[in-house]
């Protein structure tokens, strides 16, 4: 049970990390083919609305970043009490982004999110299931 509890709170690190990185990230040419994807996606000129499309993704970062924070706080307060209210709790702030972010994203053709979302979801709920007996 441990195990699982270490590789959650993982997973919110790199939330954590990942959204802190993602506004200094976007400015390098390595986001360039992802704003190429969007300007298609959304029938833009990529170089006219590259500004944009740096704020837009940037701006997401401390979102992402702010779930980490709050799943790491969930994952640890849940493992610690062992209660079935949190487990669910931690299975429906999974649900609940996953699913609504990858339908969203899905919808507007972005579907390289939409295969993020379903690999760290599986990589969340896979682990909580295994261990969801050991929650009264």
């Amino acid at each position: 049970m441990q195990h699982v509890k270490r590789w959650l709170q993982l997973i919110a690190v790199g939330h954590i990390v990942l959204g802190l990185l993602l506004p200094v990230m976007v400015q390098f040419d390595m986001a360039l083919p992802y704003f190429r994807l969007m300007a298609r996606v959304f029938a833009v000129n990529e170089h006219e609305n590259i500004a944009l499309m740096r704020f837009l993704i940037g701006i997401f970062g401390p979102t992402v970043a702010s779930w980490g924070v709050l799943f790491w706080a969930v994952v640890t307060q849940s493992f610690m009490l062992r209660s079935k209210s949190g487990w669910w709790l931690m299975m429906a702030a999974s649900v609940v982004w996953a699913v609504y972010d990858s339908v969203f994203s899905a919808v507007y053709g972005l579907w390289i999110h939409a295969v993020l979302n379903g690999a760290v979801f599986l990589a969340i709920v896979i682990p909580l299931w295994w261990v969801r007996k050991e929650f009264d």
